[in-house]
Order: structure tokens, then sequence, then C-alpha cells
């Protein structure tokens, strides 16, 4: 206690600073060496507290990104179908006489040259065998032929074994629209003095009793034949983006006529 006592009294009156001053000489690099060798272990501990800041951040960036993209995703679908619905609502106002049943495609026919659709209504929901299909603008689909208690399915315009009476509204010549392989259609018995050209639009005629009168087609893209001929080749194209269908209209009361040969 007593040398401490001296110590620091040397210490006050400055006895002890060359003591000190070498002690601060000899321990000053060692301090310093310290230091330098201590610093770079205190950056990367310091980096890597910010990485980790900065891959937390990104993270929480990525997935913030990934919720905002899935939820304009969900709001362009929600647009779209809303735009969808109210189109329809205009098909269903246009043709005012009928009642109509909506239902979304829910499968397709992979069967090479078919043309087929399968609803998610079917029998439980009042559907039967013969009710015409139709799309916005009063745009005909198909036909429902096969029903089943949850689903159904329609046999579009395009199917090889569609035929439909068809009239020509611009030179009111009537015929047969027919499916053909690769998703196109012909006009037949169109006879070769008719005054038909690209562009005319093919309505139902309401013939047969199998559709209703007035449903849109499509519309002439060829003209052919040859003269000799009795009839004219004409192609029809569909108006009905038939290979986009998401939603439809079922004519539910619609009743096929039953026309017996004369």
């Amino acid at each position: 206690m007593g040398a401490a006592i001296v110590l620091l009294a040397f210490s006050g009156i400055g006895l002890l600073r060359p003591v000190e001053d070498v002690s601060y000489t000899l321990l000053s690099p060692i301090e310093t060496g310290l230091r330098a060798i201590a610093q770079p272990a205190a950056d990367i501990v310091s980096r890597y507290g910010d990485t980790r800041e900065l891959t937390q951040e990104n993270e929480a960036l990525r997935a913030e990104n990934e919720r905002l993209t899935s939820e304009v995703a969900r709001l362009h679908e929600d647009t779209a179908r809303l735009d969808e619905f109210e189109r329809l609502l205009g098909t269903r106002d246009a043709l005012a006489d009928h009642e109509f049943l909506v239902a979304d495609v829910v499968s397709s026919d992979p069967t090479s040259g078919r043309r087929r659709v399968a609803i998610n209504k079917g029998r439980s929901d009042g559907l039967r065998t013969g009710m015409p299909v139709v799309t916005e603008g009063s745009t005909l689909v198909g036909t429902i032929t096969k029903v089943e208690n949850d689903h159904a399915w329609i046999t579009l315009v395009t199917d090889i074994d569609s035929a439909v009476s068809s009239r020509i509204l611009e030179s009111r010549a009537e015929g047969i629209v027919e499916g053909k392989y690769g998703g196109t259609m012909n006009m037949a018995w169109i006879d070769q003095n008719a005054a038909v050209k690209e562009g005319d639009r093919v309505v139902t005629s309401g013939l047969g009793g199998t559709y209703p009168d007035g449903l849109v087609i499509g519309r002439v893209t060829r003209v052919g034949g040859n003269p000799q001929e009795l009839f004219q080749s004409v192609t029809v194209a569909p108006l009905a983006s038939l290979s986009r269908l998401e939603t439809v209209l079922v004519m539910v009361t619609f009743v096929p006529a039953e026309v017996s040969a004369p």
C-alpha cells in the first residue's frame, strides 16, 4: 500500500514520466499490431452482420414482390372474367326469348379430328342433349351431345360430325355448314348462281328445328368450285374463339324439334 502511494506521488511530480514513456514506446507497437490483427476480424464480423441483414431484407423484398405479382395476376384474371361475363350478359339480353345457364369449360377431347369440350354443368343442372351452346355476340359454339350427372360434352361447330342448317345474310343463300378436319368449316349445297363473296356473314337458318334462327356462325373466307358443277365450294371461318373457350351459355329453354321425313 505504501509503495503504491509512493508511485502515485512520483507520477504526480513527473518522476515516472521516463518510465511511462518507455512503457508506451514498448507497448504501443504491440497494441498497434494487435489492433491490426483484430481489425480484419472485426471487419469480417461487421460485414457478416451487414450481409446477413441485407440477405434478410432481400428475402423480404422478394417475398413481397412475389405477393404483389400474384395479386396483379389475380386482378388481371378477375378483370378478364368480369369483362367476359359482361359480354355474355349482352348476349343473354340480345336473346331475351331464351333462358341460359352459365357454364365453364373444364376439358377438351384430345382425339385427333374431334372438336369437343366438356363443361362443369350436367344432368343435375337440367341439361339435356340437343341444347345449343353460344358465347358472346350470339355466336354459336355447338350442341350438347352427351350429358352426365355433373358435366356435359359439347360438340363444336367445327367437329367432323357437326352439320348446321345455315343462311348467308347478304345473299340469303341457304346450305349446310359442316365441320372439317383442322377446325375449318365448309358450307355445302350453295347454288352456283348464288352471289357469295368473301366476308359474307353466315348464321343459322332454323331449318330442321335443330337450332334457333339467327345465331352467328362465321364469315365466308373462300369461294371456289368448278362452274361446271352444281354447287359452289364455300369455306367458312367460325367467329367464336373455339380454341380459347372459357365460359359459355347453354340455351336451356330451347327444345330441338323433330321433323319427320316427307
